[in-house]
């Protein structure tokens, strides 16, 4: 008989905080990489969102006439708050970070971006229903998603101002409705 010890399960699942900024093609030599962590990236503002659902991320290794890849796709719950326009985001390109429950920091997008493909909008059928809109990115990549062990170190910049996205995806910073996302 083969004895199987079983470790210490510590790892919480989910995600705790979602970052989203417009996607933008920097050369190879401006980013740095040590293995599959990301050292060094150009300096660029990160947008913090409060997601309303338990966020769904997802990266599978697949493999095509063209080679490997990871197909990469999230979802995610916004709250509805009156006069917010979302489907603006429709066919954009973006980069998502996420900060796992265990406090690591992952890059979706890192090379192509994620595209919003779906806007949701629902109002539920119960109580503890959402009523707010639901959001769905996806791309392909290369490589997997880099890890991130500090986002001010590497070059992200977290606003801590109050923005709206424009019909052109710009984040745009407002003096007031936080999140707005408009024409």
């Amino acid at each position: 008989m083969v004895s199987i010890n079983r470790q210490c399960k510590d790892n919480k699942g989910g995600i705790d905080k979602i970052y989203l900024f417009k996607h933008q093609n920097y050369l190879r030599s401006q980013i740095i990489l040590n293995d599959n962590i990301l050292v060094t990236y150009p300096d660029t503002i990160i947008y913090e969102f409060e997601v309303n659902n338990q966020p769904n991320a997802n990266q599978t290794n697949q493999e095509n006439e063209g080679g490997k890849f990871f197909d990469l796709s999230i979802n995610f719950d916004l709250s509805a708050e009156l006069g917010k326009e979302y489907s603006y985001m429709l066919g954009f390109d973006f980069n998502i970070i996420i900060k796992d429950r265990n406090g690591k920091y992952r890059f979706l997008g890192n090379r192509n971006g994620l595209t919003c493909s779906d806007v949701k909008y629902t109002t539920g059928g119960s109580k503890n229903s959402l009523n707010g809109v639901s959001l769905s990115f996806n791309g392909m990549e290369e490589k997997e998603a880099w890890y991130i062990n500090n986002l001010n170190d590497v070059g992200f910049i977290i606003s801590t101002q109050n923005y709206r996205i424009t019909q052109s995806g710009e984040f745009r910073i407002t003096q007031n409705n936080n999140f707005r996302i408009t024409q």
